[in-house]
């Protein structure tokens, strides 16, 4: 506020500060009369405390702080402004004559977040839509999978914020590999842009794009009354390094953008101090390219800046703050942006420093490679270097060795860590059991080792062993290749004995693993047989390319006729697949070509077939009998029945039954034609009234009483013979 800004720009000596910690339902606050002196540092990256408290009463002899949330707060009068909220990560206890302490060890938000591991890789392909915004707040919202996990902090776009983060879109650019800290996924993504995060009082992470000029400062520091006065500056002007940013799409991109941006004052620069960074991305334009090379030079020259401040708590001061320090000693000014602040609190301690850039932390950072690293002419050498997971984007190596490589270039699958038996199979390899397999010989099954076949791929499979002596522990249907005679013999066993297999047995194995094999010179390339190679066996045959379809299917018009069989012409079978006999030319139909039966005959070319010899009527008449008035036609005493097999007229013609049976109707007629006798010619016997009436080469048997004779009707009796009983 003004009331607290006035305040601590008069000088007063009577600065508030304070520490609240709050877990759950709990909370304890404590004030100047418990906090010793202490630290408080922020940096972009990171936020550090360490409070030191009087432990004289045993306060927190009771109190398990860890976990805890912290709020350090600093002020004048009776208002407070509070700080970035921190977590207690450390409690510890000290004992000296003359004090007992506990002091407590706090990070922050950024810290918290570098300790956030990806669960799993995020690796977007050159299509990926996500703009830059849109992956910060799904990193700081916990909503990227790799760090769905972790806990979800809002995010803020301060007004001014660089709009580059709307629009570029780094695709397979940005990756985030399991184990990554979420910290680093959110620098490297807005590295991609000129703005920054902020960790704020409100628990939110802000985006904002610095002031780098202008006279709109965060704060003016000076001697003059009314400002905030510092009491020592230091600073130096440093060349920045890289002073030259050429950003550029990736190899194989089409098209090819390329944008770039450089220093104030790089033309002027000797030749042997510029130094430029090469970036290739994913572009869509030259400008989204200028953009990006712009925003890098931008956070390379905040970095660079060398100079520092020392001066009362400044309790507005924030990281990234626009300062201007005006020194009227020397008679100079300088401006340039808070890159960390240092402050020191607690009894007599009501101090802080600023610094411009990030240089404390490069420095910091930096010292700790030198321990590392050796120099050499070749320049950064490590000599020996262990790394439990190396993520490489590209890798240029003269020589390169593996554990599991011998000098001989045999791999060690134990030194591996792995087998062939956790190795999934692919589309044309599959793994074989412990077996040789050659191109000449086919599968040689080792001895002693059990193995499964299948007859086909319904089957159950079934074991197999090759051995000298008989396999113990086998089932009921496997398989030994006795090799203790001259030549191996197969057996299976019964469940209670081993039985030698007979020869059809042996075919079925024949067709299966065990003794088929492929020539080399059968395989192709990728490990498929070449049909041409293939030898004809005694039941299946090779099909010609030209008679497949290229579904695998056979054309029926290159299959070519034989003595015994031919093809059917389409044009003689239905749709349905039934021989069309209605087209001609598809059945000779001549009856000398249709095969008698013993129930079906067929007629003389010059008459009725009736004969046992099958000769024609005109050879052998009906019982020896020449009878020219025979009509033609076989059957058609039919023609006289109506639908209810009355008679409706006499038809005159022949009928012939052979070796069978004839129904007739009620009313039965024999009549020759007119002016002819009426004869009926039967071979063998008529039979009448179930058996009673006989008529047969031995005469007429009549059981019964009387023979009745009848004139024109049954009304017109004429006489009969009696032949009534003894009695």
């Amino acid at each position: 506020s003004d009331t607290l800004k006035k305040a601590q720009q008069a000088g007063t000596l009577n600065p508030l500060y304070k520490i609240v910690l709050t877990k759950g339902e709990s909370s304890y606050s404590y004030e100047e009369d418990r906090i010793l002196p202490s630290e408080h540092d922020e940096e972009m990256y990171s936020h550090r405390a360490k409070v030191v408290l009087s432990n004289r009463d045993k306060e927190f002899n009771d109190k398990d702080l860890k976990g805890y949330d912290a709020v350090i707060s600093y002020g004048f009068g009776k208002e407070y402004s509070p700080t970035s909220p921190l977590a207690v990560i450390d409690q510890q206890f000290s004992s000296t004559p003359d004090e007992l302490t506990c002091t407590l060890e706090l990070e922050g938000m950024p810290n918290l977040m570098a300790e956030d591991e990806a669960s799993e890789v995020y690796q977007p392909d050159d299509t990926d839509t996500k703009p830059v915004k849109t992956l910060v707040n799904a990193i700081v919202g916990a909503t990227l999978a790799p760090f769905t996990h972790c806990h979800a902090f809002e995010v803020v776009w301060n007004t001014g914020y660089d709009p580059l983060a709307n629009t570029y879109k780094p695709k397979d650019s940005f990756r985030v590999y399991s184990g990554g800290s979420r910290l680093a996924a959110l620098r490297r993504v807005l590295d991609y842009t000129a703005n920054v995060p902020r960790f704020e009082a409100d628990g939110k992470v802000h985006i904002l794009k610095p002031v780098t000029t202008g006279t709109d400062f965060d704060s003016e520091y000076s001697l003059e009354r009314g400002s905030h006065h510092f009491f020592r500056k230091a600073y130096r002007d440093t060349l920045v390094f890289p002073n030259r940013v050429v950003v550029k799409s990736r190899s194989g991109d089409d098209p090819q953008y390329q944008g770039e941006a450089q220093v104030d004052g790089y033309d002027s620069l000797p030749a042997k101090v510029k130094k430029t960074r090469y970036v290739q991305v994913r572009l869509e334009s030259n400008n989204q390219g200028n953009s990006i090379a712009e925003a890098l030079i931008a956070k390379a020259e905040m970095g660079a800046a060398r100079g520092q401040a020392e001066i009362r708590i400044n309790i507005g001061a924030e990281v990234s703050d626009y300062v201007k320090v005006t020194d009227q000693r020397q008679g100079d000014t300088r401006t340039g942006n808070l890159g960390y602040i240092h402050r020191r609190f607690g009894k007599d301690k009501w101090m802080m420093t600023f610094g411009f850039g990030t240089w404390l932390a490069v420095l910091r950072y930096q010292s700790i490679l030198k321990e590392l690293e050796t120099y050499t002419d070749a320049g950064q050498y490590f000599p020996r270097l262990n790394v439990g997971d190396l993520y490489v984007e590209n890798l240029l190596a003269e020589n390169m060795g593996f554990v599991w490589i011998d000098p001989d270039n045999t791999i060690d699958l134990s030194k591996i860590g792995d087998t062939f038996d956790n190795l999934p199979e692919g589309e044309y390899y599959y793994r074989a059991r412990k077996m040789s397999l050659n191109g000449e010989t086919g599968l040689t099954l080792w001895e002693g080792m059990k193995y499964y076949i299948r007859f086909s791929p319904d089957s159950d499979e079934a074991g197999i062993r090759r051995q000298d002596t008989a396999p113990s522990g086998v089932g009921t249907g496997e398989y030994w290749i006795d090799t203790s005679g001259v030549e191996p013999i197969i057996k299976r066993w019964t469940g209670s004995a081993w039985f030698t297999i007979e020869q059809a047995e042996i075919d079925a194995l024949n067709k299966g693993l065990l003794t088929t094999h492929a020539k080399l010179a059968s395989l192709s390339p990728e490990g498929l047989v070449l049909m041409d190679e293939v030898q004809v066996g005694d039941e299946y045959g090779k099909v010609k390319l030209v008679a497949l379809t290229t579904e695998g299917l056979i054309f029926l018009d290159q299959i070519e006729d034989t003595g015994m069989y031919r093809k059917v012409s389409i044009d003689a079978v239905t749709i349905d697949g039934y021989i069309d006999l209605s087209q001609s030319g598809v059945i000779n139909k001549s009856a000398s070509y249709i095969a008698e039966t013993s129930i079906l005959k067929w007629a003389g070319e010059h008459g009725a077939d009736i004969t046992g010899g099958h000769t024609s009527y005109d050879t052998n008449r009906v019982g020896g009998t020449s009878d020219t008035t025979i009509k033609d036609g076989v059957n058609r005493a039919r023609d006289g029945l109506d639908s209810d097999g009355f008679v409706t007229k006499i038809v005159p013609g022949q009928y012939i039954v052979l070796d069978g049976n004839v129904i007739c109707t009620e009313n039965f007629i024999v009549q020759g034609a007119v002016g002819v006798g009426k004869t009926l010619y039967v071979q063998g016997a008529i039979s009448a009234g179930g058996g009673d009436v006989l008529l047969d080469t031995n005469g007429i048997r009549l059981i019964g009483e009387h023979l009745r004779f009848y004139y024109s009707s049954l009304l017109n009796e004429r006489g009969y013979i009696y032949g009534g009983s003894t009695a």
